[in-house]
Parts: structure tokens; C-alpha cells; sequence
């Protein structure tokens, strides 16, 4: 019709779909980006792969996958008609993306390396049982990383983290299917895993949850940034 807020409207669901599809790209390069540093450091050292082509395979298609449909959905976000309009070429990839993509995989890395190291030099674990702590390492991470992802703009204690109904049940599935691949025998062959112990999964959550840390503190400082940026 001619209403002039149908346009309004129109304009800021334009904006809300750039905006989950930055969300999108954003999670799925990140964790891509983790996966090439944390197998090419390993190859450069000469240690074995930390995770098999099957176990990668498994963490692309089951646990990112559903995270990653689901930020599709991701309700709004408000304040989108309060932001500045961005030129008609503008890339989907901003620079602001480019280096959170970055620091993510290089902070995920730094972890999961890390661990792989030690776990290879101090602990008694197999080689099997190793691979599977880096393979649930790299889920975890990507399961608690997705919900920084449902804002770029806004930290997680300024948003609502249930808001996404499809994400919360992709997020259940995600730790569900992480739970088969450990220990359900068919799993363990084809994926070639072993079961996990208690303390095992006590280090990979801190982690887990350290990574999710740091990665909020540099979306901070990015915000901050921003802000003072938009100011001048």
C-alpha cells in the first residue's frame, strides 16, 4: 500500500537479514579458521593430527550445522533503525568480522594446541583418547562461541540469550550428539573416539568457557571502539 511505514518496515527487515547473515559467516569462518591453524600447527611441529578427517567432518555437519541454520532465525536486534545507512556495495565481510574471526580461531587455538601438547607429552592417555578430548574441545567451543554470535554489536550479559528458540534446541542436539559420538559404540568406530572421563570433560567446559571469556572481552573492546568512533 502507500503507507510510507511499510517502507520503514521493509528497510529494517533488510537490515535484520544482513545482519544474521554476518552472524552466519561469522561463526562458520571462525570455527573453519580453527580447524586449517589448529591442523596446520600441528603438521608444522610434526605431531600427529589432533583430530582425524571424519572427526572434522562430524563437528562441520552435526555440531555447527544446526547452530549455524538457526542464526538464521535469530529474532532482531534492537536499535537497527538507529544505525547509520551503509553504502550500497557495502561487503557482507566487514573488517570488524575479519578480526574477530582472527583473534576467535587464534584464541581457540592457543587452547586446544596447547592441551594437545600436553596431553601428548605428560599424560598417559592414547593417541585415540587424545583426538577425542581435542574432538570434543572443538565442538565445545563452537557450541558456547555460537551464542557471542547472536549479536557482533552487543556482549552477551546486554542481550537475551533465549530468545532464539531454533538455536536453544540445535545448542541441546549439538551436546546430545557430542555425548553419542563419545560413547555409543557405533560412533566410537566410525569416528574413531573413546569414552571421556569426568575430568576430561571438567577441563574442556572451563576452557570452553575461558575462550567464551576472552572473546566477549575483545567484542568489547570493539564495541568500545566503535562508539568512540561514531562519536567523532
Amino acid at each position: 500500500n502507500d503507507n510510507f511505514s511499510v517502507i520503514v518496515a521493509a528497510v529494517e527487515q533488510g537490515r535484520a537479514i544482513v545482519s544474521n547473515i554476518r552472524k552466519v559467516i561469522t561463526y562458520l569462518l571462525s570455527d573453519s579458521f580453527t580447524e586449517v591453524i589448529l591442523i596446520g600447527a600441528s603438521m608444522i611441529f610434526g605431531l600427529p593430527l589432533p583430530v582425524l578427517p571424519v572427526q572434522i567432518l562430524w563437528v562441520n555437519l552435526i555440531e555447527d550445522g544446526l547452530p549455524d541454520i538457526a542464526l538464521a532465525f535469530e529474532p532482531k536486534e534492537r536499535g537497527l533503525m538507529k544505525e547509520r545507512p551503509q553504502p550500497q556495495r557495502a561487503p557482507l565481510l566487514t573488517g570488524e568480522m575479519k578480526s574477530l574471526i582472527f583473534i576467535i580461531g587464534i584464541l581457540t587455538d592457543i587452547f586446544l594446541l596447547g592441551l594437545y601438547m600436553i596431553l601428548l607429552k605428560f599424560s598417559h592417555y592414547s593417541i585415540e583418547h587424545i583426538r577425542t578430548v581435542i574432538f570434543a574441545g572443538l565442538s565445545i567451543d563452537s557450541l558456547f562461541f555460537v551464542f557471542s554470535c547472536k549479536s557482533l554489536n552487543k556482549n552477551l550479559w546486554h542481550i537475551n540469550i533465549l530468545s532464539n528458540k531454533y538455536l536453544l534446541g540445535a545448542w541441546f542436539f549439538g551436546f546430545f550428539m557430542l555425548f553419542m559420538a563419545s560413547y555409543f559404540p557405533l560412533f566410537q568406530t566410525l569416528l574413531g573416539t573413546t569414552s571421556l572421563d569426568t575430568i576430561d570433560w571438567i577441563i574442556l567446559i572451563g576452557l570452553g568457557l575461558f575462550n567464551l571469556i576472552l572473546i566477549e572481552m575483545t567484542k568489547w573492546w570493539y564495541i568500545k571502539r566503535s562508539a568512540k568512533k561514531t562519536r567523532a
